[in-house]
């Protein structure tokens, strides 16, 4: 005669509806939780990771500064933007590349578009705006405070970011000028102050970070 225990019987019929069901809303209330999460850690991977391919570059200009004692061209020949075009636009690709400094042209997960480019300085008097050469590093463009403290040279070197998000644009500004007020967004989506600047009230739009003048 068999005899079939409780336990081995339940063992043998598996679970229920109501125990699947309560497995399901279990596990439902977990992805909740986590995927935000997750999610949010994917983003800050790519902020600081951007960052990171920033510093990088930053360091690699000053390394080619200290060789040559200007921002030029690929041997440290004098650039002239309206010659070296392709220098001026992309000078990670066309001198930091082939001067050894940097393994692969300065590409980042933010935006559509990346590039490391040489423009002309203007004035200290001249305000900054999202778009134009001129940097404010402090935010206050009062005096004994330059409006322009990118001054005083031929040349900015900058990162140039296109297709950035919002959201985006406004963790690049925290990870590089920090969350001092000053420094922060001059009106929602734009940024005209510190080393960051930007306008995305269109939704998406240009980051520029500046990295060195001379």
């Amino acid at each position: 005669m068999n005899i079939t225990s409780h336990k081995q019987a339940r063992r043998q019929r598996g679970f229920t509806l109501v125990e699947m069901i309560g497995v399901l809303a279990i596990i439902a209330v977990l992805a909740g939780m986590l995927v935000p999460r997750v999610f949010s850690a994917i983003n800050d991977s790519r902020i600081n990771s951007a960052v990171m391919s920033y510093n990088s570059v930053k360091s690699a200009a000053m390394l080619y500064f200290g060789k040559y004692g200007r921002f030029g061209i690929n041997g440290g020949g004098a650039i002239t933007l309206a010659t070296h075009t392709n220098e001026a636009a992309n000078w990670d690709k066309y001198v930091l590349v082939p001067e050894g400094l940097v393994e692969k042209p300065f590409a980042v997960k933010v935006g559509t578009s990346s590039a490391i480019q040489v423009v002309a300085t203007t004035t200290s008097a001249t305000a900054a705006t999202a778009s134009n050469a001129a940097y404010d590093f402090d935010g206050s463009a009062t005096a004994p405070s330059l409006a322009n403290e990118a001054s005083g040279g031929q040349f900015v070197l900058q990162c140039v970011l296109s297709g950035v998000a919002n959201d985006d644009a406004l963790a690049l500004n925290k990870a590089v000028d920090g969350t001092d007020s000053a420094l922060g967004e001059s009106s929602a989506g734009t940024d005209t102050k510190g080393r960051c600047k930007y306008d995305v009230t269109a939704g998406t739009g240009t980051v520029y970070i500046y990295i060195a003048h001379k």
